[in-house]
């Protein structure tokens, strides 16, 4: 026995059951607003009662119009493109419209046979990076119009446009790898007629004018992950101690090769891509790359076409600009030496790191939230700093730190107040962080101290600069303050009445080591406390390692501990408060010999600290 399909109904049979016209059943289903309300019930109760659905393709005739779109991608495997695809898809759907998807599969030559074939069976075309020459896409525009070009800039044509500053994107990922201590650096190239390729190449040619010590070389590659992947062994073959990728894919694709070949990333190749796809914020490591805001792309290029098949002329063209995404796939070059990386830069000797910089964000607001350095070590390994410890938990490791300025505490913990000694008060500043900027052995950083209340009493430009020497290594920090919008005056516990409490300026709480403490002044506490000397030496005995701290022009009086924790620097404001005018400067100055051998008493700091200073050269 055989089945035998039913046929569908046709606008006849509904037109009969109603007792009504095909014509009047045709206007009802497109919803002429002149019907009269009664046949517009019975043609709903026929429709109703047979079950109809129309034919779209019969409806897009009468309609003029599918109320579909056409895509056009080169490789709709590429996250980039997905994303950008559902963002249109979603927001399209609003509208009432479907989005057919073609994909050209890089393939050059058909590209714009395809693009003119999908637009002939849709209302407008939207192109994603296409991949053809200029001549070529502004011919096809022209013949399908509307058209939106994303992910692509195309000069003399009406089209709605959405592009991604690629130029700025690489400059941004080389400028993040020279901050690692990275000198030569590959770059994963994508598609050779590829618009976006263009603007990267672009990019690193403007970033190696800027910067002459950067070195770049092109390995060609494409847009996939087995193109990062073939490209692995090549990359290894420059020497590059880092590489840029030309997307996220191309990237996972060389991490997959490194990690078959036993290179460690970033130890020993750092890699960063572009797009900031989802797969990689879980690679192993998790990818630093350039994320773009791929859903909203789509979205906003649907809002274009909406416009275009409105009959409206574009707008001008949007720009977006990636955002740099720091994971753990870059870091420190295996040879880098000085300051090494931008976010959290690190001081490095060799394969050691002596030193890191903390912005102090996380700090708690009561203790001062300030920029400070940390886990500082000597070179044979002698722990030199403590952060929050328990008998004082506003010493951060080594820090400018001043408790009064105009009444605001950037010392942190209690404020010492005449006639009421030391109590909690909510005068609690911060120093904010502008700008930082590192160059091998020197940062420099912009920061303003802001008070209690959100105003910006000073500026301060920081410069940290670091020396290796033949046996340790140097550390100059120059503090150059400015008052902003008044007079500042600089006070301590001690000129609010606590004797000896004159602390304040630039701070080192040293590691709890058994230690000696002598200057020219003497060598106990009570010598050396208040002493404006030229140098203050911390030895340490056990270890093998001594510290000598050095002043700049201005000889200020060492505020020192060395029975109760240890602790030094020189006093802003000893025992009588300082002031300086709007707009004027306050300088503070402090270097550090960080040296692995035990100098045993005053003559021999002396004896060493002319060649010190002159192997250092800060």
């Amino acid at each position: 026995m055989s089945e035998v399909t039913a046929r569908p109904i046709t606008m006849a049979q509904v037109a009969q059951h109603a007792g009504v016209s095909q014509a009047s059943v045709s206007r009802v289903l497109n919803g002429v607003a002149t019907v009269d309300p009664a046949i517009v019930a019975k043609v709903n109760r026929a429709v109703a009662a047979l079950n109809y659905s129309p034919s779209e393709a019969a409806r897009s005739l009468v309609r003029g119009s599918s109320h579909t779109i056409a895509l056009l991608v080169p490789d709709l495997e590429n996250p980039l493109f997905q994303g950008v695809l559902k963002g249109l898809t979603v927001a399209a759907a609003r509208d009432g419209y479907r989005v057919l998807v073609a994909d050209s599969a890089e393939a050059v030559g058909v590209e714009a046979d395809i693009a003119g074939e999908a637009r002939s069976k849709c209302d407008a075309l939207v192109l994603v990076s296409p991949r053809m020459p200029d001549a070529e896409l502004r011919e096809l525009i022209q013949r399908t119009t509307p058209v939106v070009v994303v992910n692509r800039r195309v000069d003399d044509t009406a089209a709605a446009q959405l592009s991604v500053d690629y130029v700025t994107a690489v400059k941004e990922l080389g400028v993040h790898l020279r901050g690692f201590g990275h000198r030569r650096i590959a770059y994963v190239a994508g598609p050779a007629l590829s618009y976006a390729n263009e603007q990267r190449a672009q990019g690193l040619g403007e970033l190696a004018r800027e910067y002459p010590d950067l070195e770049f070389l092109t390995i060609p590659a494409g847009s996939s992950m087995e193109a990062g992947y073939d490209a692995a062994d090549a990359v290894l073959e420059t020497g590059a101690t880092a590489a840029i990728a030309f997307n996220d894919l191309v990237a996972l694709g060389l991490m997959s090769r490194l990690r078959e070949v036993g290179v460690e990333v970033p130890q020993q190749l750092s890699i960063v891509g572009i797009d900031d796809i989802p797969q990689s914020r879980f690679a192993a490591p998790p990818l630093t790359t350039m994320s773009v805001p791929r859903i909203e792309i789509g979205r906003q290029a649907w809002n274009r076409m909406r416009q275009a098949l409105d009959g409206e002329n574009a707008d001008h063209p949007l720009f977006y600009r990636p955002v740099l995404v720091a994971r753990q796939s870059s870091g420190p070059a295996s040879h880098a030496s000085g300051w090494v990386g931008p976010a959290r830069p690190v001081l490095r000797l060799g394969s050691t790191v002596v030193a890191q910089y903390e912005e102090g964000t996380n700090v708690d607001s009561v203790l001062s939230p300030r920029p400070y350095l940390d886990a500082v070590i000597s070179r044979t390994g002698t722990p030199l700093s403590v952060t929050e410890p328990t008998d004082h938990p506003h010493h951060l490791g080594v820090s400018l730190a001043i408790a009064d300025v105009n009444g605001t505490s950037y010392w942190g913990g209690r404020t010492y107040v005449r006639g009421e000694g030391s109590i909690m008060v909510p005068n609690h500043g911060r120093q904010r962080r502008d700008r930082l900027r590192i160059d091998g052995h020197s940062l420099d950083e912009r920061l303003s101290w802001v008070d209690e209340h959100g105003t910006t009493q000073l500026v301060e430009v920081r410069e940290l600069r670091s020396a290796e020497l033949a046996g340790g290594w140097a550390l100059r920090w120059r503090s150059h303050l400015k008052a902003t919008l008044d007079a500042i005056t600089f006070g301590s516990p001690a000129t609010n009445g606590r004797e000896g409490a004159g602390y304040g300026g630039i701070f080192w709480r040293f590691a709890p080591e058994i230690a000696r403490v002598f200057s020219p002044a003497g060598d106990t506490e009570r010598e050396v406390h208040g002493a404006a000397t030229d140098w203050l030496a911390f030895t340490f005995p056990d270890r093998g390692t001594t510290v000598v701290l050095t002043q700049g022009e201005e000889r200020l009086p060492w505020f020192v501990r060395f029975a109760e924790y240890l602790g030094a620097g020189p006093s802003v404001a000893w025992n009588e408060p300082r002031t300086i005018p709007e707009g004027g400067e306050l300088n503070l100055e402090l270097t550090a010999y960080v040296l692995d051998a035990e100098l045993v008493d005053a003559a021999a700091v002396e004896a060493a600290l002319p060649a010190l200073r002159a192997e250092a050269g800060l």
